[in-house]
């Protein structure tokens, strides 16, 4: 998607440019049809879970989900539905990168979700080269332990605390055998 420019300056730092940003991601996320705020917390994650602090390649930055490298990792199975959904606010905001889009639409599911709210920052810039894309098998697989969790979480920088408060999000929502392997919720009691 070539990036339309808009022909006056945007004040990112704006809490009212912010607020109708938040206010386009809420009209895709929660509707008549569905309430979409997991899969949004699980594409804010999938985006960014691909950093390595050594090098700094992967993460959000650089919005590299939407090339049909990264998206095709088994690990982002389905996320290709929750990225149309948030095409419109790309549309409405061609100045505002995919990466920003996806994490202030994680962000803002968590707090619509009664969690934290989670301070955001606009700036990410989105790469047009897949090139740029990470390579697939940098996000947790659930099905090999935790001393993988361990090595995956390391790599962007988490401690052990920091593992176990990122896997309270899987309290949210369910799973879906054709996106993730795994059917139903992860727990009982959320």
């Amino acid at each position: 998607m070539a990036e339309e420019k808009i022909p006056y300056p945007v004040d990112y730092s704006s809490d009212f440019f912010k607020n109708a940003v938040c206010s386009e991601i809420r009209s895709c996320l929660i509707n008549r049809k569905a309430n979409a705020c997991p899969m949004a917390v699980r594409l804010a994650w999938h985006a960014s879970g691909t950093y390595d602090k050594t090098d700094g390649s992967g993460g959000s930055n650089g919005g590299t989900m939407r090339h049909p490298l990264e998206a095709s990792d088994d690990a982002n199975a389905g996320l290709g539905i929750l990225r149309d959904m948030l095409l419109p606010v790309k549309k409405k905001f061609p100045n505002v990168s995919f990466g920003d889009i996806w994490t202030l639409a994680g962000a803002n599911a968590v707090a619509d979700c009664q969690g934290p709210k989670i301070p955001f920052s606009f700036g990410r810039v989105d790469k047009d080269s897949p090139d740029c894309c990470p390579p697939n098998g940098r996000l947790p697989d659930a099905s090999q332990g935790a001393e993988h969790l361990r090595e995956v979480f390391y790599r962007m920088g988490f401690n052990d605390r920091e593992i176990v408060a990122l896997s309270g999000a899987h309290t949210l929502g369910r799973c879906h055998k054709s996106r993730s392997g795994y059917d139903g919720p992860w727990t009982a009691d959320p």
